[in-house]
């Protein structure tokens, strides 16, 4: 019996890549890992698919520090092989780190944070205006209702509240920690609405880092 091996790849994506769907960035890394050679696992069954998982899927237009990539692999890997694989990522996207952890490894993210930076001609005061509100909102025990669209099924109503987790910032950016539950977190657009912002009031697009993992 083959003695499969799970590997974990540490990124970043950023500039055009950052557009690509969830669906799009599994194809791209699917294409990179076919021309890295190394002996990734795959699917049994007429169509058989390269074993991989991206545990925390990105909004299309954000851009991700230390986004994670699961790879099942046939064998470990060597030094060399792994090389090769840095090699054949696309511009935009720079992988961090490969691990091969001991155990399970951690899986599911639970809390991120999203950076917002304020394009030149915004003005500073508007933009820390929109800043001091939401700071406000956040310490009130008001809820901070805000309306999902679900195109063809019932629109969702959540509460901010249940999702942000700090907000902090000055003239030039602000930053927002927001938990993860089983269920979703917030999106950036409903953020950016949330702060009173429009995309083209940034300076380029959002971008997350700092993601938090546990193994449960």
């Amino acid at each position: 019996m083959t003695q499969r091996t799970a590997m974990r790849i540490v990124f970043d994506i950023q500039g055009d890549l950052c557009v690509l769907s969830h669906r799009e960035t599994m194809t791209m890394w699917a294409r990179v890992l076919a021309r890295s050679g190394l002996p990734v696992s795959y699917s049994a069954g007429f169509n058989p698919h390269p074993r991989l998982s991206l545990p925390l899927p990105r909004a299309v237009g954000v851009e991700g520090e230390g986004e994670v990539l699961w790879v099942q692999l046939e064998r470990e890997c060597t030094p060399s092989e792994t090389e090769i694989l840095a090699r054949q990522v696309p511009a935009g996207c720079t992988i961090r780190r490969i691990e091969v952890p001991a155990g399970p490894g951690l899986r599911r993210a639970v809390r991120a944070d999203y950076v917002f930076v304020r394009r030149q001609d915004v003005s500073p005061s508007f933009w820390l205006e929109r800043l001091r509100i939401a700071r406000q909102q956040l310490l009130s025990d008001e809820p901070i209702w805000r309306e999902r669209q679900k195109p063809g099924r019932q629109n969702k109503i959540l509460d901010v509240h249940s999702y942000l987790e700090g907000i902090s910032g000055d003239s030039e950016r602000i930053r927002l920690s927001c938990r993860i539950a089983p269920e979703g977190s917030l999106r950036p657009e409903e953020i950016l609405d949330w702060l009173g912002l429009k995309r083209e009031d940034l300076s380029g697009p959002p971008r997350r880092n700092n993601v938090v993992w546990t193994s449960n």
